[in-house]
């Protein structure tokens, strides 16, 4: 889409494609890193793929009232995954893409460790929201 930015991030986790989807998918757990956001699983392309659509509800000014197209892509490289997040149509130079530039890497963070030990990591509210991190 012309106009529109976009965020890309990898990271690895010790975990099969699988394991990593069924927290993705699962709406009990989604919560805990991506607090206070709408985040419906939209189409799938192929297992590999999850697509959600993400939209502020209780800010829909953010991202200029839009929703945005968040991908995840996993590829299984032994026993660790390479998932890469590609978070698309956003609104260039607006303090919601500032926002999720440095969030982005604490909400993937919290979810390896989510995979990885069954235990998300907790960010302390107002330090989040001084790095412009999730709250």
């Amino acid at each position: 889409m012309s106009g529109k930015a976009s965020l890309s991030f990898d990271i690895y986790v010790r975990a099969a494609p699988q394991q990593i989807r069924a927290v993705l998918a699962d709406p009990a757990l989604a919560p805990r890193w991506l607090a206070g956001i709408r985040f419906q699983p939209g189409r799938e392309e192929d297992q590999r793929r999850l697509s959600c659509e993400w939209l502020q509800s209780d800010h829909l000014e953010a991202n200029g009232g839009a929703a945005s197209l968040v991908r995840f892509e996993s590829v299984a490289m032994g026993q660790v995954t390479r998932l890469t997040v590609t978070h698309q149509d956003l609104v260039p130079g607006g303090l919601f893409l500032d926002v999720l530039a440095s969030g982005w890497p604490m909400i993937l963070s919290s979810l390896k460790s989510l995979i990885e030990t069954g235990r998300p990591l907790e960010f302390n509210g107002r330090a989040a929201r001084r790095r412009g991190g999730p709250q």
